[in-house]
């Protein structure tokens, strides 16, 4: 018999043995599997982080690249605009170039004559010239 503990000894026969061998495996298995847990887990904590952290920056890069379309075709608009607007000028310009035109314009807006001429004002056209 083993070494009393106050009022209570320990068998030492071949069935309290085994059952000693049986729950010290146990306890082995039990860290075992509590330390796998414990991996598992971190393991599954790491990869959610890095899965968060590459899908929010999907998530901006695709904001960002929402963005930036926006405004391309703001952009496009704006020089679509321009080039109207440039095509025009252009065509006053060469308007401007023509002896003619020129003539035809000075004569309409400021009223000018040749020597010798006479202007006369008529009252449908009188209206026309306030714009």
């Amino acid at each position: 018999m083993a070494k009393a503990k106050g009022k209570i000894s320990k068998l030492e026969n071949e069935f309290t043995k085994q059952r000693d061998i049986e729950m010290l495996q146990k306890k082995i298995s039990n860290k075992l599997t509590r330390t796998r847990k414990g991996r598992a887990l971190g393991i599954m904590a790491a990869f959610l982080c890095l899965i968060l952290l590459l899908g929010f920056q999907i998530v901006s890069a695709k904001s960002n690249a929402a963005q930036i379309n926006t405004q391309i075709a703001k952009q496009k608009a704006n020089l679509n605009d321009e080039k109207s607007k440039n095509k025009q000028l252009g065509m006053k310009i060469k308007q401007l170039n023509n002896n003619t035109y020129v003539e035809k314009l000075i004569r309409e807006r400021y009223y000018y004559t040749k020597p010798g001429e006479t202007v006369y004002s008529f009252p449908d056209k009188a209206i026309d010239d306030l714009d």
